[in-house]
């Protein structure tokens, strides 16, 4: 058998190969969208199985700075204390773990218990009150429309439906919503627990991190080259400036915000300011849309209260907010995601589409970090060809497309290029 017949084979042999590995994908595929709803189901499944190890995980992901804040400053006071440089290390990690998860367990705690009482007692309030406000306004407003036959017969039976639905619809909710609350108990149960699992998880991850980090890099030196496994832990390092900066920003972010609006509705004399204040705290954590989805209903339940200091509660909002969005946020937050806001908001209608409230918060860092990887890989594509990197270079003074060649590449215009580039470089 000649050279030729042998490339022939060999050649014969990869396409046959190759169609083998479409049809089999194909039908793996095929199998896929049929075992749809299944798929779905485990992972569901398993997930909700694996909330302990997530819990832990997420614990684990927030309390690591404080750990490592902590571990900075006992690490130099247990060396020069002790002779063994290994066991003032232990000593300064096994202490930093501690006081980091009792630190989260004392705000996580602290907090449900200055809010859950409050909030029953918001609640019971208004189911109470409520129905003689509505009564109430509704004979103001009928006074208002008397002297004309057709607004006052309009508002009549506005009125009555009103009236109809607090007293038949608004009663049967809050029926609905009492016989809720035992199963509610038991989902409160199930959640602690599957927090103090988690709680115990994060401890003994902590502890591991290091091994776990090496065992990581173990393999991937295994796998990879030394030049890739060094960019792809400098991608990883990337990554998480990104998630964690966000995530933290926008926590001491939305803490100021709550704060300060504790402190402005109390001097307003706001009814229930400091549930009002958490509710605006809580969804500030989600950008764009958190001011509106805390801020609208907060403003109609006091109007419903009190419609006054309503009115004083919604302008209170939108100037708060306004300092949020124009001097606070960006004091604190920069441009830690590189993101415009086309695609921030897309990010949060795709991720709260996605996974609800979570995904809204998570959607941007997450679709951040997506977009970042996205232009690192263009942009060394482009430095592959000899092509500029700087997006407005594609365009000429008319908006055409036109791509010049051979180009320095200059200061990236765009957030996540940027962060790209900098990568890169």
């Amino acid at each position: 058998m000649n050279k030729n017949d042998k490339d022939t084979r060999r050649d014969y042999f990869h396409k046959g190969l190759t169609a083998f590995c479409v049809i089999a994908a194909a039908i793996v595929f095929f199998f896929l969208i049929l075992r749809l709803g299944d798929i779905t189901g485990f992972f569901g499944k398993t997930i909700n199985v694996l909330q302990p190890v997530i819990m832990g995980l997420v614990i684990a992901y927030l309390i690591n700075p404080v750990v490592n804040f902590l571990n900075a400053r006992l690490i130099p006071f247990f060396r020069k204390r002790m002779k063994n440089g290994k066991s003032a290390v232990k000593l300064s990690n096994s202490l930093s773990v501690f006081a980091a998860e009792i630190l989260f367990c004392v705000i996580v705690f602290g907090f449900m218990a200055l809010i859950i009482p409050q909030f029953a007692i918001s609640v019971a309030d208004i189911v109470k009150t409520l129905p003689g406000k509505m009564t109430e306004y509704g004979r103001k407003g009928l006074k208002f429309v008397q002297s004309n036959a057709t607004l006052k017969e309009i508002y009549e039976r506005a009125i009555e439906y009103g009236e109809k639905w607090v007293k038949e619809d608004l009663s049967s909710f809050a029926t609905k919503l009492g016989s809720s609350v035992a199963s509610g108990v038991l989902d409160v149960a199930n959640f602690l627990k599957n927090f103090v699992i988690g709680i115990v998880f994060s401890i003994y991850l902590m502890f591991s991190k290091r091994t776990f980090v090496n065992q990581t890099k173990k393999v991937f030196y295994a796998v990879f080259d030394d030049k890739t496994v060094s960019k792809i832990f400098s991608w990883f390092a990337t990554i998480h400036k990104i998630f964690s900066g966000f995530i933290n920003g926008k926590l001491i972010d939305s803490l100021i915000i709550g704060v300060l609006c504790f402190i402005g509705t109390s001097i307003l004399g706001i009814p229930y300011a400091l549930l009002i204040s958490c509710i605006i705290g809580v969804t500030n954590i989600i950008p764009v849309f958190g001011p509106w989805i805390g801020g609208i209903p907060s403003t109609i339940l006091v109007l419903l209260v009190n419609p006054l200091k309503g009115l004083y509660l919604g302008i209170f909002i939108i100037l708060l907010q306004t300092l949020d969005g124009n001097i606070l946020g960006p004091k604190i937050l920069g441009n830690r995601i590189g993101l415009n806001t086309f695609w921030v908001v897309f990010a949060i209608v795709l991720g709260g589409g996605l996974f609800g409230v979570l995904g809204m918060l998570i959607g941007v860092p997450g679709f951040a970090i997506i977009y970042y990887v996205a232009a690192t890989l263009v942009n060394y594509l482009l430095r592959k060809k000899n092509k500029s990197t700087n997006s407005a270079d594609y365009y000429n003074s008319n908006g055409d497309l036109k791509p010049e060649e051979n180009k320095e590449t200059k200061e990236e215009t765009d957030g996540g290029e940027a962060l790209a580039q900098e990568e890169n470089n």
